[in-house]
C-alpha cells in the first residue's frame, strides 16, 4: 500500500502561505491519497479506517498538537499497529518534526516523494513517547513536558491566542510578543511571578529535591535540531529531565547555558539545579502542566509519573 498524507490545514504553518494546499497538490500529483484532519475526533476516525486497511506508512503535515493526538491514539487505541510515520512541520514550534527531519516541511516532502518515485526506502529510526500518568486521570503520551514557569508561559500564549483576533494574537510574532511583555513586567517593572507551591522531585538513585520551582521540563527526544535543549548530558535512561528551584542563584544569568544544555559541575542539587537522564521521574505538588503545547490539569496531592511510553517508527526524509 502506498503512503497517504494526513493534513491539518488549521495548524499554524500549514494555514499560512498556502502550505497545506501546496503539499496536497504535490502529494496528489504523486498519486497519494490525502486526508484532511482538523481535530482529534476527525484524526481518530481516519486512523480507524487506515488501521483496518492495514496502512504501513502515514505521512502527517501538522502541528505538535496533532502529533500528540496521533501518539496517544497509537498508544491507547492501537497498541498492535506499528505504521512508519513521516512527520512534517506544519505547526508553530514543530519540536518533533525538527527532531526527525521533517522541517522545513516542503523540502522534506519533496525528498520523500523522490525516494518513493525511485523505489528507495527512507531511513527509519525509533523514538520514545513520554508517558505522563497519575492515578485517577488518563495517561497522556507526547514528547515535551513542562511545568512551573514554562507551563505558565504556554498558558499565557494560549490565552492570548484564544482571546480574539489581531496580529498580536495569531501572527508569527504573537508568542514572542507575549513572552517579552511578561519578561518586561517581571524583570523591569518587578511585577511578582505567579505564586507556586513546593514540588518534590524523586528520581531513583538521587536525593529528593523539594522546592518551589522556576523550571520543570522533560522530554523523550534527542532534540538535535530544536531551538532549545535544556538537559545535561549525564545519567542513563530514556527520560531527560531538568528542574531549577526558585532559590537557584542567578537563574536569568544561567538561562543561556540552561537553554543550550551546557551544564557545568557546579549546576547541581546543592545549587537548586537537577538535570539528568533517568528511567522515571515522580513529581508531587504539580497542579498543571503542558505537553507538546497542550495544557492539562493534575492533582498536586498525587504523584505525577513521567516514564518512556510507546516506541514509534519514524522515517527520516534524506536526499
Amino acid at each position: 500500500m502506498r503512503p497517504c498524507l494526513l493534513v491539518n490545514p488549521d495548524s499554524f504553518r500549514a494555514s499560512r502561505m498556502g502550505l497545506a494546499a501546496r503539499a496536497t497538490r504535490m502529494a496528489r500529483a504523486a498519486n497519494l491519497a490525502v486526508h484532511v484532519v482538523r481535530d482529534p475526533p476527525s484524526l481518530y476516525a481516519r486512523l480507524d479506517q487506515l488501521r483496518l486497511q492495514g496502512a504501513q506508512q502515514l505521512w502527517l503535515l501538522s502541528g505538535d498538537g496533532t502529533i500528540l493526538a496521533l501518539a496517544e491514539y497509537l498508544a491507547e487505541r492501537a497498541p498492535d499497529w506499528t505504521p512508519a510515520l513521516l512527520l512534517l512541520a506544519g505547526g508553530r514550534a514543530n519540536v518533533v518534526p525538527r527532531d526527525v527531519g521533517g522541517y522545513p516541511a516542503m523540502g522534506a516532502l519533496r525528498r520523500a516523494l523522490v525516494a518513493l518515485r525511485e523505489g528507495r526506502s527512507l531511513p527509519e529510526e525509533s523514538i520514545h513517547t513520554l508517558r505522563v500518568a497519575q492515578d485517577g486521570l488518563p495517561a497522556r503520551y507526547g514528547f515535551v513536558w513542562a511545568g512551573a514557569l514554562v507551563h505558565e508561559a504556554v498558558r499565557l500564549t494560549a490565552a492570548n491566542r484564544a482571546a480574539g483576533r489581531g496580529w498580536w494574537r495569531h501572527s508569527w510574532f504573537s508568542d514572542p510578543y507575549v513572552l517579552l511583555r511578561w519578561a518586561f513586567r517581571t524583570m523591569v517593572l518587578r511585577v511578582p511571578l505567579p505564586p507556586s507551591a513546593p514540588v518534590t522531585v524523586r528520581i531513583a538513585g538521587m536525593a529528593d529535591m523539594t522546592s518551589t520551582m522556576r523550571i520543570l521540563v522533560a522530554s523523550s527526544l534527542a532534540m538535535r535540531n530544536a531551538l532549545y535543549n535544556p538537559f545535561a548530558r549525564r545519567g542513563d535512561g530514556p527520560v531527560r529531565f531538568t528542574a531549577v528551584a526558585s532559590g537557584a542563584p542567578a537563574v536569568w544569568r544561567l538561562w543561556p547555558a540552561l537553554v543550550r544544555g551546557r551544564f557545568d559541575a557546579d549546576m547541581d542539587i546543592k545549587r537548586g539545579i537537577l538535570s539528568s537522564r533517568c528511567e522515571q521521574v515522580e513529581l508531587l505538588g504539580v497542579s498543571g502542566y503542558a505537553l507538546d503545547g497542550e495544557l492539562f490539569n493534575a492533582d498536586p496531592a498525587r504523584p505525577l509519573v513521567l516514564t518512556a511510553g510507546r516506541t514509534l517508527r519514524v522515517l527520516r526524509p534524506t536526499a
